[in-house]
């Protein structure tokens, strides 16, 4: 049905095709009502002119009902008109306007994922680490934090070094005794030589140790040990780790010159870097991470281990160290080797290594792994890396938790049964 203001599209064509079909009908029949009268006047049968005059009139009055159809018609089409005009217009307005300007609707920005923070103690899974700081950075510190923590026999390389300054850890060159440290040197290499002489024959596991050499600058720069300790450290990085001999050292720089590897750039390659203080600054800017680099900015101590931040504790000076028991070929070359002056720096922990009872003689790894055997029949490794927290927050390897396990047998402590990529088992030695 037709609304009086307002059309659809469809009824405005309708109201306007109608008129103009009603219009050119109406002429239409009125002209042929006006042709049957004029066909009344030619002679004919009065019957014929009545018929005629008949029809007309018919004819006539249908023009005049679609006369007045054309006539209600009217409103419509002045309305239909108006509409148009109206669109029309409204058609010009928008052509004309100047653009409207497109509103940025911002997209919800997704939150930056947390920086994860390594744990420094990582550092003693690699197979060597270099301490790299500047004087008061705290890198003594952080290397006896890592030694007390450590699972190996330890010894200590510093020229600079007090009496009381490592516990009871045996120390090499202590008062610029560089003579005695390029003896010690010598000795870990044989240590190396003997322990590929016994790879050579099937020996796979050997007893580990770690060697901790602070102010290695200052051995390079000396006359007595620099030329030693130049190919010494070669030799360790490269080779050392595959006979369970490890490396720690503190140094103030890490070029080339400073540590006595000029030409020989890509034994860095082989440590694990902890950057402290300025050096961990400009290492986070160099690695164009942003979160990274704010992170490293607002820590109180900052560290990165490798290329991530790490958290380092607070540290106390004098730190605890674990009493362990000497590894045999290695003492058996101390002994062998007769010189009085490493004799001497070894009979300290060597004495109070020996008034200890055999379950103190074990840094607290070993500890937590007897104690979770205790009164247990075999245990698999796995279990025991999920049994143990330390070994579950740290996530542990398999194969170094392998690694204590057969440790603590050649100590008499326990049984192991099966292989490496099978598994191992463990369980307490029967008194």
């Amino acid at each position: 049905m037709y609304t009086n203001n307002q059309f659809h599209t469809s009824q405005v064509t309708i109201a306007t095709e109608s008129k103009r079909v009603v219009n050119k009908a109406s002429l239409a029949i009125f002209s042929t009502g006006i042709g049957l009268c004029v066909a009344c006047l030619i002679p004919s049968h009065w019957t014929s002119k009545l018929t005629l005059i008949t029809a007309s009139c018919g004819l006539f009055y249908v023009s005049h009902r679609l006369d007045r159809l054309k006539a209600s018609l009217a409103p419509y089409e002045v309305t239909a008109n108006i509409q148009s005009q109206q669109g029309y217009a409204q058609w010009l307005s928008t052509s004309f306007a100047p653009p409207k300007r497109e509103i940025a609707i911002a997209q919800p920005s997704e939150a930056p994922a947390p920086v994860k923070f390594a744990d420094v103690k990582q550092a003693l899974s690699k197979p060597h680490c270099m301490l790299l700081g500047s004087t008061g950075d705290g890198k003594s510190t952080l290397a006896k934090h890592l030694a007390a923590n450590c699972t190996a026999y330890t010894i200590v390389i510093d020229p600079h070094a007090a009496p009381d300054d490592w516990g009871n850890l045996p120390v090499f060159g202590a008062g610029r005794k560089y003579e005695q440290i390029a003896q010690i040197m010598q000795v870990t290499l044989q240590l190396l030589q003997v322990r590929f002489d016994a790879r050579d024959q099937g020996v796979k596991q050997f007893e580990p140790i770690i060697i901790i050499c602070d102010e290695y600058p200052a051995i390079i720069a000396s006359l007595a040990a620099g030329k030693v300790a130049s190919s010494w450290m070669k030799l360790i990085s490269r080779e050392a780790r595959k006979v369970a001999i490890r490396l720690v050292v503190l140094t103030q720089s890490p070029e080339v010159k400073a540590i006595g590897l000029e030409g020989e750039g890509s034994v860095r390659d082989n440590f694990c870097f902890v950057r402290l203080g300025e050096f961990a600054l400009d290492h986070a800017k160099s690695l164009k991470d942003d979160a990274i680099k704010s992170a490293i900015e607002q820590a109180d101590r900052p560290a990165m281990l490798g290329n991530l931040p790490c958290a380092i504790p607070t540290l106390s000076d004098r730190v605890a160290m674990p009493v362990l028991s000497m590894p045999s070929d290695y003492q058996e070359l101390l002994s062998s080797s007769g010189n009085q002056a490493l004799d001497t720096s070894i009979q300290g922990s060597t004495s109070e290594l020996a008034t200890q009872p055999q379950s103190q003689a074990l840094a607290p790894v070993f500890e937590s792994i007897l104690q979770f055997l205790q009164g247990k029949d075999w245990q698999r490794d796995n279990y025991i890396k999920q049994s143990i927290r330390a070994f579950k927050d740290a996530n542990t390897p398999i194969s170094e938790i392998q690694g204590y396990l057969q440790f603590l047998e050649v100590k008499g402590y326990l049984e192991t049964r099966g292989a490496g990529r099978d598994g191992l088992e463990a369980r307490l030695r029967p008194s």
